[in-house]
């Protein structure tokens, strides 16, 4: 277990990730995990005893909430029917009502987890983006449509769902795409089934520049070593799909992943949200 890592000045939402799994089987273009490693071979840890043991006693010692989750260096889902993790991890926070769990997914990997008693301390998350980008950058995911019918499968049983914007990519049209993704999850998930939403604009490591076939917009080199837009790029398109958020729910949930805090201001997004909801803090 680890803090998510978090550039300095940037607001953190706290969050604890878990890397049972380092790799991943489906193949996005912009994703980090092409060069963190430098080898493309999936490692999976099967010392499950020990992990659960190590989570068990986090949620013990800290006093903060956090949501804890499985989706940074893997996808929390992809391989699951054979790690068998999720469900004992279920199981786990079940036991206990400060912390949550959050499995994040690009997969409809959920059938196998909907008889649990949950007790609604986990949120299954989708990575989201328009079919146009799932098609041309999340090479070997399943469809926008596939994702949305596994959440309302997930909320049918008592889970809370989230979403996950990250990354939003700027090209020609995107401000009608990225649209009709918002008001698709809104025609079928109710904002009360919504935990949160989360909005992170491309960012991806140089080495990466030429793989990532549909960004047009201008990109600099940030601190943090990534290629990031323009900061006057990433406020419209925060700015432009939060706008899309509140026409739905201004009751939902809403942070920025890896923004400074005036970039939250700028955009009108209010940390006080996320504090109430998982105790993030400025880093």
């Amino acid at each position: 277990m680890r803090p998510c890592p978090c550039e300095a000045g940037c607001v953190s939402c706290n969050y604890v990730v878990i890397s049972h799994i380092l790799g991943c089987p489906y193949n996005c273009s912009y994703c980090f995990l092409h060069t963190y490693y430098g080898k493309d071979e999936i490692v999976v840890y099967d010392n499950d005893d020990e992990l659960l043991a190590q989570v068990s006693d986090c949620m013990e010692k800290v006093d903060q909430p956090l949501r804890i989750g499985t989706g940074q260096f893997s996808d929390s889902l992809a391989l699951d029917r054979e790690t068998g993790l999720s469900k004992k991890l279920i199981k786990l926070f079940a036991q206990q009502n400060k912390h949550l769990l959050e499995l994040k997914t690009k997969s409809a990997e959920v059938d196998h987890l909907l008889d649990l008693d949950h007790k609604g301390r986990t949120v299954f998350a989708w990575s989201i983006n328009p079919e146009r980008v799932i098609q041309s950058e999340e090479f070997e995911t399943v469809s926008l449509n596939d994702r949305v019918n596994a959440a309302q499968r997930c909320v049918a049983v008592g889970y809370r769902v989230g979403f996950h914007f990250d990354p939003i990519i700027y090209y020609v049209g995107w401000q009608d795409e990225y649209k009709q993704v918002v008001d698709l999850i809104f025609s079928e998930i109710k904002a009360k089934d919504i935990a949160w939403i989360s909005l992170g604009a491309l960012r991806h490591p140089p080495e990466l520049k030429n793989k990532i076939a549909c960004s047009t917009g201008e990109m600099v080199l940030g601190a943090d070593g990534k290629m990031r837009y323009l900061e006057s790029i990433r406020i419209d398109l925060f700015k432009t799909t939060h706008k899309y958020i509140n026409f739905h729910s201004k009751n939902v949930s809403v942070y920025l992943c890896m923004e400074k805090e005036e970039i939250w201001a700028k955009v009108g997004v209010a940390i006080e949200r996320l504090r109430d909801l998982v105790g993030g803090s400025v880093g």
